[in-house]
């Protein structure tokens, strides 16, 4: 319930037709590794942006948010629509891990925008789409690990960022000889160009959709051989509406009529202590203590608050053997505490039903604390068994006290280069990650249900060329196991509410063809060809997965067509979303006189095929002896009509007791001007 929510106001928001009018209107003031699909020569200066991030820092339609771009990469779509977190080569979002600066994130995208990170900060981003190391744990699906760069040692420097989408502050200087800092702060503005009380099919806005973020970092070089680390991060979002008699939501259930409110916060503090030891040794040592906050109330006194305090213990340690051998281990020590106070209708749904949203059962109350301990242990071993080849093998130890579940994963990697310029890669492994909250606390969920578990094959083939081209080409199968599976009330089991009765696979191809910045201009062209699909293993019945998407395109260019001008632009075409047909009207068994939609068989249709073009300008000048800049960003500057769903028009079926459906639009065009000035 709480999801059909968040969905309800996010397409009334994100459209943002009223905001594209408003403007329209108005004059617009080391070696790369196989995983890092943009790969590039990395800077090594960790105080300065890497040369694949750099690139995705200017991906047109990204908004300069390098997280915001891996949506350009193969294999990558939305979770929802054109927003939401990122789903990876068939997994589901759910399946992902995000770390930042060696620890774990609050959360690491904004619940209605782009990433909470500002592109100031940095460093480097790598994504690992499948078949990732033994020192990554808790993912089934695809590791997002985040460098923010090291602050610069210099006098101190002010950047002002205003923009019609968010806008900010930046300070970064020397604190001492050895020691340094930096501070960004911003905040959303798309706020003010949406009218509040504005209403869109019965959903009045009484606060639009807003967001803020702060990162703070302080690094003391202790010598040579030793640097102490300070950082602080945090982000909040919020949003509120009053969901009127009209709307979807209170026609599928009237009790959800009224106001509605999400807000969703999160604080991070971390220490972190790094060695560099002579002869290759390096280590790594972090302290964390995050806590999270998601408050969420709806209809006739709904309410759900979820909030998370963990604490946290974090090592790795790289220690050369001998020339050929380098052993790699860390583990990972975490106290969690979990506390929920909610009293809302029990929905027994998850992601593999398209219809079990509207199947109530009652309303359920509760208030309590949940307490667990999760630890993590890893060891590998990087062997270079001849000139071109070199095996990373070993094995992960996980367990968690809440779930009484323990695992020993191994995963191994090979890596040989069988020619000059040509490099193939086989790696392996089996991964697990702790259960979905709302499908294993008490009374709302089966607190008995296990984690879900996948095992990664993957083989790739690369080609480096000359002029600055290289391609890539990966193949890859994913099998999960022990998926949860909302029991209806016909099976026996019924009680349970879940059972780990669904399995899947995911498989396909990935291609990048990539041209290093050379001659004023750099691009990608990446196709991935994919098929995801889940089975219920109680009925034997395998469906497509709601997120599969069988082809992606993505065609990125940068150009600097003057010493000051910047021209880039990103092609997108992809398949439609699965879709499950609505072939007919019933009456809603739990609200007399209201109806609800009949369904056909889940996942059967696809929507029609999706495409969109973006553009980026960017002038650099000198604005009163203060280095300055001039960004637009075009969205879908063709204004296409992409549909991300089909619904029943409630109104209309209702009122003349036949079958009319609507198409939810994502957004069309939509230009955004920003400023940035440093001092």
């Amino acid at each position: 319930m709480i999801k059909q929510i968040l969905l309800c106001i996010s397409s009334t928001t994100l459209s943002l037709h009223s905001v594209t009018q408003a403007i329209a209107g108005q004059p617009l003031p080391q070696p790369s590794a196989p995983e890092v699909v943009v790969s590039g020569h990395r800077t090594a200066d960790p105080t300065q942006l890497s040369e694949a991030a750099r690139k995705l820092v200017d991906v047109p339609g990204a908004l300069g948010d390098p997280i915001a771009a891996v949506f350009s990469l193969p294999g990558v779509v939305y979770g929802s629509g054109d927003s939401g977190a990122p789903a990876v080569r068939g997994s589901s979002p759910d399946d992902n891990l995000f770390l930042v600066d060696f620890l774990p994130a609050g959360y690491v995208f904004h619940t209605f925008t782009t990433s909470v990170f500002s592109e100031n900060i940095i460093q480097d981003f790598h994504l690992y789409p499948a078949g990732f190391g033994a020192q990554y744990a808790n993912a089934t699906g695809a590791v997002f690990d985040i460098a923010l760069r090291k602050p610069r040692n210099e006098p101190l420097k002010t950047v002002v960022d205003v923009s019609m989408l968010r806008s900010g502050l930046f300070f970064e200087g020397a604190i001492s000889e050895h020691s340094a800092a930096y501070l960004s702060v911003r905040k959303s503005m798309i706020q003010l160009f949406i009218p509040k009380n504005d209403e869109k099919n019965g959903v009045h806005l009484m606060q639009p959709p807003q967001d803020d973020d702060y990162q703070f970092k302080y690094v003391w070089d202790i010598g040579a051989h030793h640097s102490l680390t300070l950082a602080a991060t945090g982000a909040s979002d919020l949003a509120e509406a009053d969901f009127g008699a009209t709307s979807d939501l209170a026609r599928v259930s009237p009790d959800l009529a009224g106001d509605a409110k999400i807000s969703n916060r999160f604080k991070n503090q971390s220490l972190l202590w790094d060695y560099f030891g002579d002869e290759g040794a390096r280590g790594k040592l972090g302290f964390g203590h995050l806590r999270q906050d998601v408050v969420t109330r709806w209809g006739q006194g709904y309410f759900n608050d979820a909030s998370l305090e963990q604490s946290l213990v974090k090592l790795k340690y790289d220690q050369p053997l001998t020339l050929r051998h380098t052993l790699h281990l860390g583990g990972e020590l975490a106290r969690n505490e979990r506390a929920f106070v909610y009293d809302q209708v029990l929905v027994v749904c998850n992601e593999f039903d398209p219809t079990c949203g509207e199947t109530r059962r009652g309303r359920v109350a509760d208030d309590l604390t949940i307490r667990d301990i999760s630890r993590e242990l890893f060891i590998t071993d990087t062997w270079r068994l001849t000139e071109g080849l070199s095996l990373n093998a070993g094995g992960q130890f996980q367990s968690n006290t809440y779930t009484r579940e323990s695992f020993l994963n191994p995963r191994a990697r090979l890596d040989w280069e069988f020619a000059r310029q040509w490099m193939v890669t086989v790696k392996a492994g089996k991964y697990n990650r702790f259960p979905d909250l709302d499908a294993v606390l008490p009374k709302i969920g089966n607190p008995k249900l296990k984690s879900p578990r996948a095992v990664h094959f993957t083989l790739g083939l690369e080609r480096e060329l000359d002029d600055g081209w290289s391609w890539s080409a990966e193949g890859y199968y994913k099998k999960f196991y022990d998926l949860p599976l909302a029991l209806g009330t016909a099976q026996p089991d019924a009680s349970r509410l879940y059972g780990n009765d669904v399995e899947g696979r995911a498989y396909g191809l990935d291609l990048l063809i990539n041209r290093q910045r050379m001659d004023k201009w750099y691009g990608w062209l990446a196709l991935s060809v994919a098929r995801s699909e889940r089975t219920n293993t109680r009925t034997g019945i395998t469906k497509e997965y709601r997120l599969d998407t069988p082809f992606i395109l993505n065609w990125v260019m940068n150009y600097q067509l003057r010493p000051r001008l910047n021209v880039g632009w990103r092609f997108s075409v992809r398949s439609g979303r699965e879709s499950t047909p609505i072939v007919g009207i019933q009456q809603n068994p739990d609200f007399a006189g209201y109806v609800l939609p009949l369904y056909g068989e889940p996942f059967s249709e696809r929507l029609p095929l999706y495409y969109r073009l973006d553009l980026r300008f960017k002038r650099d000048f000198v604005l009163g002896h203060h280095d300055s800049a001039v960004i637009l960003d075009i969205i879908n500057v063709l204004n296409t009509r992409n549909i991300e769903g089909r619904h029943l028009d409630y109104e209309r079926s209702q009122a003349e007791g036949a079958l009319y459906l609507e198409d939810s639009v994502g957004m069309g065009l939509f230009p955004a001007l920003s400023f940035r000035i440093t001092f």
